[in-house]
């Protein structure tokens, strides 16, 4: 397994790094025009796409439509005939930055060469900014960053650490020490989100950004066989989400002969949530395991009802995907949930198995309640815009790069 043809593949995509390099350096000193260069973490798309992940690429997708921004895209060091592949397009226009060994001779030096020579070839990108929207940016990319802005999604960690595991807390302790004392800006997905960071680590609150995000537009829907009638619940199964507390009032409801239709639950068996997948087979429930977005739009739109009952949540993607397929819904009133909500939501609190049942059964026996909500949900989901995200995202971005001001941390963006 020789190493040349390998080598060869990274000195060729070096040399055109620093070639381009050079005539960015030229245009700049001989023209007006600048556009912002954006190094983007994009590690969320290499697997099936969950919150973070659709958060990242609707942003990435409305990035990509201005002409004032270069997007330069960094993920794993190389690709190769076996992968990574991407679940997800790329923007067209972003220029992805890696070694494509497709086509070559396997090499057992590939990965540490192109491990080594990726630190080179993300200095030589030469951005602006980085921007990751996971937290915090990888080693070789927080090498490189002279600036940065990463999102926080939710400070669960340290609200309720034992919903998580220890692999998980001590790594996110660790790295967010480092992030909030490095980056240049952090993107906060609520005010809630944005109290809570404010809250546990000392930082100057004008570098703290809530921004919410948006919804997107839905996909073309694949039908499937679903009850005739039924509760929905979307998420990946794990302690924070409270499918218990559901699971308890959907059985009381079928006890009583308050309602005839079914419980479906769309998510996969997470950590610590084993003990859950026997009643995920109880009478009247329905498990789906992980569905794609298409077959999840048709899920939503024929549900009767809505219920998130998560203990935590920094922003909450489902409930605004319910109400903005126009389902009455009932959330938890935790954390961001009642921010996002707004009034287009039925709320309980987290704990009460009672109060849930009395929610679902005010719900599902009042006709004109649901069509209520229905209407105050699709008007609230309208008001969470991805183009409205992208412009206050790209506001702090400039910010953290040097090219001009931005209005004060506290708030959404205007």
């Amino acid at each position: 397994m020789s190493l040349l043809p390998t080598l060869a593949v990274v000195l060729h995509t070096l040399r055109h790094a620093a070639l381009d390099r050079l005539r960015r350096a030229w245009h700049r000193a001989f023209t007006r025009e600048r556009k912002l260069r954006i190094g983007v973490d994009i590690r969320p798309f290499y697997e099936p796409l969950t919150g973070i992940g659709w958060y990242l690429y609707y942003l990435l997708h409305e990035l990509a439509k201005r002409d004032d921004v270069e997007l330069v895209l960094f993920g794993d060091a190389r690709i190769t005939d076996e992968g990574p592949r991407f679940h997800v397009d790329l923007p067209p226009n972003a220029k992805l930055e890696v070694f494509d060994l497709r086509g070559r001779p396997k090499s057992r030096f590939a990965r540490p060469l192109t491990a080594g020579a990726y630190v080179l070839l993300l200095e030589l990108a030469d951005c602006d900014v980085v921007f990751g929207a996971n937290y915090f940016l990888p080693r070789l990319m927080s090498a490189i960053a002279r600036r940065r802005v990463v999102t926080v999604h939710d400070l669960t960690y340290k609200r309720f650490p034992e919903l998580l595991q220890q692999e998980t807390l001590d790594n996110l302790d660790r790295q967010m020490q480092r992030e909030v004392a490095q980056a240049n800006a952090i993107v906060c997905v609520s005010e809630a989100t944005r109290a809570d960071l404010l809250r546990f680590y000392e930082m100057d609150p004008s570098r703290a950004f809530a921004i919410h995000s948006g919804l997107g537009t839905p996909p073309t829907e694949e039908a499937m066989e679903l009850p005739a009638r039924y509760i929905l619940f979307v998420s990946t199964i794990e302690p924070r989400k409270n499918l218990g507390v559901l699971l308890d009032a959907f059985a009381r409801l079928r006890a009583r002969s308050v309602y005839d239709g079914e419980l479906v639950v769309v998510g996969r068996i997470g950590w610590k949530s084993a003990s859950l997948a026997p009643r995920l087979k109880a009478p009247g429930v329905r498990h789906l395991d992980y569905v794609n977005a298409s077959r999840l739009a048709f899920i939503y739109r024929n549900a009767e009802a809505f219920v998130f009952p998560s203990i935590f949540e920094g922003f909450g993607f489902p409930l605004l995907e319910a109400m903005g397929r126009g389902v009455p819904t009932i959330a938890a009133r935790s954390s961001s949930l009642p921010e996002i909500g707004g009034d287009a939501a039925l709320y309980f609190s987290p704990t009460s198995v009672d109060e849930l049942e009395a929610q679902l059964a005010r719900l599902l026996t009042d006709p004109a309640l649901r069509a209520e909500l229905a209407q105050k949900g699709r008007d609230q989901a309208a008001r969470f815009r991805w183009d409205v995200c992208a412009a206050q995202t790209l506001e702090v971005l400039r910010r953290a790069a040097g090219h001009g001001p931005v209005h004060s941390g506290h708030g959404p963006v205007r």
